[in-house]
């Protein structure tokens, strides 16, 4: 019996393993396409720490079954090493509270990293306001057909398209949002926000990923990016 206990470890051990490669990793197609992996599932090379500006340690933010984890209070937001502009992110999603995610981060501005940069919100919650699982927060409300489909204790997929300004967002494989920064209704929907005073808001064109620390559990895997090529 003890024999058979020891091979179900193993076992169980080498298909954890199994899983945690095959999530982040890019096929022979995403490759083809320009996708490449901004979270290996071990390490957090490509990631700074906003509280440092510096390339992240993993002590709170850990490597745990293969997604990038927010374990504990007081860990910092992160952001990618690299800048994008034009590109598609992807990245699965899952947590005990509230977090979100950045874009158009930088790093020079003084203050917070949301300072001067439009979030979509992760929380455990349905509905389609902007505060909800899924909306550009304080900005823009989910717009989809039907119910948002949302996994409170599970993975949650995202994908943010940004393109020359144009950004659309798919929540769980359903389109949420599409929107343009500087438009006259973008500039009128951040008139009546909380950043209509902060100076610098969305401008950053060329800005790094963020991922923030809101004191809860967060998780994060399978975060892929592909540069958009523009004339």
């Amino acid at each position: 019996m003890k024999r058979i206990a020891i091979s179900l470890v193993a076992l169980m051990t080498l298909t954890a393993f199994a899983a945690a490669e095959e999530n982040n990793s890019l096929s022979e197609k995403e490759k083809k396409e320009g996708w490449q992996l901004l979270f290996d599932g071990t390490t957090a090379k490509g990631w700074n720490s906003w509280k440092t500006k510096s390339p992240l340690e993993l002590k709170q933010w850990k490597a745990e079954d293969g997604a990038l984890t927010l374990s504990a209070r007081g860990a910092g937001d992160i952001y990618t090493t690299e800048t994008f502009e034009n590109y598609e992110l992807v990245l699965e999603w899952k947590t005990t509270g509230n977090s979100g995610i950045l874009i158009r981060v930088n790093p020079e501005v003084k203050g917070p990293i949301y300072k001067v940069a439009p979030e979509m919100q992760i929380e455990r919650t349905g509905g389609k306001g902007s505060t909800s699982a899924g909306g550009l927060y304080a900005l823009y409300e989910i717009e989809c057909e039907g119910d948002k489909v949302i996994h409170p204790d599970g993975w949650n997929s995202v994908k943010i398209r940004m393109v020359d300004g144009h950004g659309t967002h798919w929540f769980n494989g359903k389109k949420i949002n599409d929107y343009q920064i500087g438009s006259d209704e973008w500039k009128a929907r951040v008139a009546k926000s909380k950043f209509k005073s902060w100076e610098g808001f969305a401008e950053t064109a060329n800005g790094h990923i963020g991922l923030q620390d809101h004191g809860a559990k967060v998780s994060f895997r399978n975060i892929k990016i592909r540069s958009i090529k523009t004339k």
